[in-house]
């Protein structure tokens, strides 16, 4: 469905069901859905998603979601998360004039003991020195400020059948009243007062329990400039990306490799945190395993990958000379929400990275055959 004519069709089918729309909420759900089935227009979910029935038409139109978009509608569940990790902000400024500047929710990887992970994000001075690298180091944008959250949230929270892209925009909202809050001198952002924020929305909670290692993302919110240059060059923007990838690794040379016990990931998105803890997910045992057995650390020779007979699961396992470990696997579901990002970490984790169309040749190296 990638060609033009295939997406003017979808798009048309998506006007039309507009007409049928039983709520201003669906209505505003298919407007959207024909835009990117037409053009690749973004964007327009915006309004809906702070609504109390978006939920329910959400998932009241998730057939003809399917329907209408069909391969594309991944990529339309993508971008409803985006959405939701954005917004605006407005503060008043000494003198009484209002200001506005764009929000994002961020979230930052955080791998290590789950006891140390806990300690680290429920320390208030550790938050804030966190969120001061990132503005320090330009891995956040330039004029712009960021605050870190006393907030873990595990894999489990990013479960697209429990937390839907109106449960993030909720985040989004809070964490972003509560900085300005903060800022204003009206609140403190103490851990147990985020603590209860979190619980009201019914997110997932990380356990601190166990000895073995884990991951998971702290959150956190950045303010952005309020005018920002849309319009620029190939030239501009591939001299942004190379000035982004050297301050990130400028952070990780200096702030993150003085964090003792923990391993740190530079602010992700919503579909890109899902993607880097799904990785987590597998990486985490796969080196545990090479341990179990006694093999060299370092990275393995080859990953192999593939989806289950059923199509829920990735099916993952390495070989490490000629020792092969696995299976791990994690739901296709958290992976698809950014395919690039958690297939570019399982390449960098492996001298070859194989990916197949079913789990056959995955398993089969555990079973002493050939791939």
């Amino acid at each position: 469905m990638g060609n033009r004519a295939d997406r003017r069709a979808s798009a048309k089918i998506a006007k039309q069901a507009v007409k049928r729309a039983k709520t201003p909420t669906e209505a505003d759900i298919l407007r959207a859905a024909a835009a990117f089935a037409g053009e690749g227009q973004v964007g327009l979910l915006g309004p809906a998603l702070s609504r109390a029935d978006f939920d329910a038409a959400w998932t009241r139109l998730s057939d003809d979601l399917h329907d209408i978009l069909e391969e594309l509608y991944p990529d339309f569940l993508v971008e409803a998360y985006i959405e939701a990790g954005t917004g605006l902000l407005q503060t008043e400024q000494p003198g009484g004039a209002v200001s506005e500047c764009g929000t994002r929710l961020i979230l930052c990887p955080v791998a290590g003991a789950p006891d140390r992970m806990a300690d680290f994000a429920r320390d208030p001075s550790e938050n804030a020195r966190l969120a001061a690298s990132f503005e320090e180091s330009g891995v956040t944008l330039e004029g712009g400020r960021c605050a870190v959250f006393p907030i873990l949230l595990p894999l489990a929270a990013f479960d697209t059948k429990t937390t839907t892209p109106s449960l993030v925009r909720r985040l989004h909202d809070a964490l972003s009243d509560r900085l300005a809050a903060a800022w204003s001198g009206e609140a403190e952002d103490a851990p147990e007062t985020v603590g209860a924020l979190v619980e009201a929305l019914a997110l997932p909670a990380f356990q601190a329990s166990g000895t073995g290692p884990s991951a998971a993302v702290l959150v956190g919110i950045e303010m952005m400039p309020a005018l920002m240059e849309i319009d620029i060059s190939d030239e501009e923007m591939e001299a942004e990306d190379l000035a982004r990838i050297a301050a990130t690794q400028s952070w990780q040379d200096t702030y993150a490799a003085d964090v003792p016990g923990l391993v740190l990931g530079t602010p992700l998105d919503w579909p890109e945190a899902a993607a880097a803890l799904a990785w987590e997910s597998v990486a985490i045992p796969m080196d545990e395993a090479r341990r179990r057995r006694g093999l060299a650390e370092g990275r393995p020779d080859t990953i192999h990958c593939g989806p289950s007979d059923d199509g829920r699961q990735l099916v993952v396992s390495a070989i490490y000379g000629g020792t092969a470990v696995g299976p791990f696997s994690v739901p296709t579901d958290l992976v698809w929400l950014d395919a690039d990002a958690f297939f570019d970490r399982a390449e960098a984790s492996a001298e070859t990275l194989e990916e197949h169309e079913d789990e056959g040749p995955v398993i089969a190296p555990l079973l002493g055959s050939s791939v």
